[in-house]
């Protein structure tokens, strides 16, 4: 095989495996985690029917060392 052929061939090879890492998968928690297990800057999301319908609340972790709270709003469900 020529040079050419190695290049496309290797070219092909490589973008057929970029699909294969996709985003990964989003998982619900039922219920919000407990006060103070959850790190500061961490997103879950939180599937407990108390947002309006398509929505899910988002939890992210605040820190108590420093006085940050965390935050709960209702998205759009992710994914």
């Amino acid at each position: 095989m020529t040079m050419h052929v190695w290049v496309i061939a290797a070219t092909l090879w490589v973008s057929l495996g970029v699909p294969a890492q996709a985003q990964p998968r989003v998982e619900y928690l039922t219920e919000d985690p407990p006060k103070g297990s959850l790190p500061h800057r961490k997103v879950v999301y939180v599937d407990d029917r108390s947002c309006p319908k398509g929505e899910v609340k988002e939890v992210t972790g605040g820190s108590e060392r420093q006085s940050i709270p965390r935050k709960v709003r209702c998205v759009k469900r992710p994914g």
